[in-house]
């Protein structure tokens, strides 16, 4: 299984309910708006994303991802977005 950080951007002047929809959306297809790591002293923590960034796991290749994330946010929150998905093999956050 995969790790994926994604950045969806909704276009235009999107509500405040659009993303509200839209981090639910994410959610429920198993990616989150945190990450479990480890802390400059060293401390297990749950570290904040910048907004509209995603992180989750999957067994789908990354273009399956992006196709899958884009289809369900065109049907459920806007149709005018931009999709960026990388998969992630190590990371750092500060």
């Amino acid at each position: 299984m995969a790790d994926y950080a994604i950045r969806v951007e909704l276009k235009g002047n999107p509500t405040y309910q659009e993303y509200q929809t839209l981090h639910a959306l994410m959610a429920r297809m198993g990616f989150r708006q945190t990450i479990n790591g480890v802390d400059m002293k060293g401390n297990q923590r749950a570290f904040d994303l910048p907004h509209a960034v995603y992180y989750g796991s999957s067994q789908a290749d990354v273009g399956t991802v992006r196709t899958s994330i884009a289809t369900a946010v065109k049907a459920q929150v806007q149709n005018d977005i931009i999709v960026f998905v990388v998969q992630a093999a190590t990371w750092a956050l500060g």
